[in-house]
């Protein structure tokens, strides 16, 4: 005995929903990629300036003091420039025998036009480098 299947339709309720399962993923991936680019624009500036902290971290203090004061300048600046508009940007320089590290806190806004909200993420994109001296 032989059991005969009949062939779907090719418009039908799996593939309509799979359909627009696809087009709510690009929706939602086009309206968040600004927040996405942000973040990866501001952890560039972050390992751009990364290596003048390491050589910081490696001077004595009253050097390593003026040039991390030099960083707390530049880097917000460089930050802007790159698009962060928060007012209440924070960055975070930390530095030990063991790691010297880099961080911005920043709030990001990501807007969705068909459904007029508005949503904010917190975003605290971080650089880290090992800071032991490489002795040759």
């Amino acid at each position: 005995m032989v059991t005969k299947y009949k062939k779907p339709h090719a418009i039908n309720t799996t593939s309509v929903s799979l359909l627009l399962l696809l087009g709510l993923g690009v929706y939602v991936i086009a309206c968040t990629w600004p927040v996405y680019a942000l973040s990866s624009r501001a952890k560039g500036v972050l390992l751009d300036a990364l290596p003048l902290l390491y050589r910081a971290n490696l001077r004595p203090e009253g050097t390593a003091s003026v040039m991390i004061g030099d960083l707390k300048k530049s880097v917000p600046q460089s930050l802007r420039k790159a698009g962060v508009r928060d007012p209440h940007l924070e960055v975070i320089f930390s530095r030990s025998k063991e790691e010297v590290s880099i961080e911005a806190h920043f709030v990001a806004t990501a807007f969705f036009p068909v459904i007029n909200k508005t949503f904010n993420f917190n975003l605290s994109p971080r650089a880290v480098t090992d800071s032991a001296r490489i002795e040759w």
